[in-house]
């Protein structure tokens, strides 16, 4: 029943989508849109898009998400601009008025909404991050120059350990006081000192060698505010074993350097104060709400508790990188 593909060519019906930056379906709900635009490119295709969870999505927005208190002006009447658009395509009636562009957006913190024609055109920069080994406080070094000597930090998950769990990923609360720095590895930039509002969907590529066939794993990425507390911006939690082709699964190689691209991150718009730094967490993926990937290579599903005798270690190299769109 899903689209893939050409398949989207054969859609032509106008297209309005509401979606949330802190909305669990974003991915695929943004997936939708960008397979269409690249196979339908004649489709009009129009997303209204801020900062909403997945209920929050339905209804206009929440005044409060996770503990955090949104900017006033990205809630609106989704009833009332859904009619708008039904009498504008079966009606011939006026376009919505918040639809300026096709992708339509709230700016997180500036507390107004912007408009782009395309999602890549959201932004004009690309603000790029090396996870370096080098120590920086209580965190390493996110520098944006690629160290010139390889190196790695080291990790050993024991997937027999049920009482601990890796990855904190889920964005709940939005602002927190403290981040989990038990397990994992975080890397923190040097403080922001132009204008800059973070937009669009951060990508990055992880180099990495583990003992085994394969793994999940996730990385996070934070707001590091003047007074210290952290905003969760966005995160990816994925399988090593399909990063270059999502429709076929190819095992990597034990004790050797891989490359692991990642893109599918959630989307989002937040200006950023002067003074603030950005943090990145990375983390292999070990908590009792998801599907445990041992590394054996066999299908996951069928993976057990009795696979999780030898100890995945994994060293993440310092050429490692994200690369966050930013407008400047």
């Amino acid at each position: 029943m899903t689209p893939y593909k050409k398949d989207f060519a054969q859609i032509k019906i106008p297209v309005l989508a509401f979606d949330g930056y802190y909305n669990d379906g974003q991915s695929s709900g943004l997936y939708y849109l960008r397979e269409l635009q690249k196979y339908s490119p004649e489709t009009p295709a129009y997303l209204i898009i801020g900062p909403y969870g997945h209920f929050g999505t339905q209804k206009g927005g929440e005044a409060v998400l996770y503990d955090y208190k949104v900017d006033s002006v990205a809630l609106f009447d989704i009833t009332k601009v859904t009619y708008q658009w039904f009498d504008y395509i079966l009606k011939n009636g006026s376009k919505p008025a918040m639809l300026k562009d096709k992708i339509n957006y709230e700016v997180m913190g500036a507390n107004e909404w912007r408009s782009a024609s395309s999602l890549d055109k959201m932004s004009n920069s690309f603000l790029t991050l090396y996870l370096t080994n080098n120590k920086s406080g209580n965190f390493y070094s996110a520098s944006s120059k690629k160290p010139s000597k390889k190196n790695y930090l080291s990790q050993e998950i024991d997937f027999a350990d049920r009482e601990n769990s890796n990855n904190d990923y889920y964005p709940e609360p939005i602002i927190r006081k403290e981040v989990d720095t038990s397990n994992g590895f975080l890397f923190i930039s040097d403080p922001i000192k132009e204008p800059t509002i973070i937009n669009g969907a951060f990508l990055g590529q992880i180099k990495a060698s583990i003992n085994k066939k394969d793994m999940d794993f996730g990385v996070t990425l934070y707001e590091v505010m003047p007074n210290g507390e952290y905003f969760h911006l966005s995160y990816f939690i994925g399988r090593a074993s399909y990063a270059h082709d999502i429709t076929k699964r190819k095992l990597l190689k034990p004790n050797t350097i891989e490359t692991i691209p990642f893109s599918n991150t959630h989307m989002i718009s937040k200006k950023v104060s002067n003074g603030s730094r950005l943090l990145v967490a990375i983390n292999v993926n070990k908590n009792p709400f998801s599907q445990l990937n041992y590394g054996t290579g066999k299908e996951v599903s069928t993976e057990s508790i009795n696979d999780a005798k030898e100890p995945l270690i994994v060293k993440w190299f310092n050429d490692s990188f994200v690369k966050i769109p930013v407008w400047r």
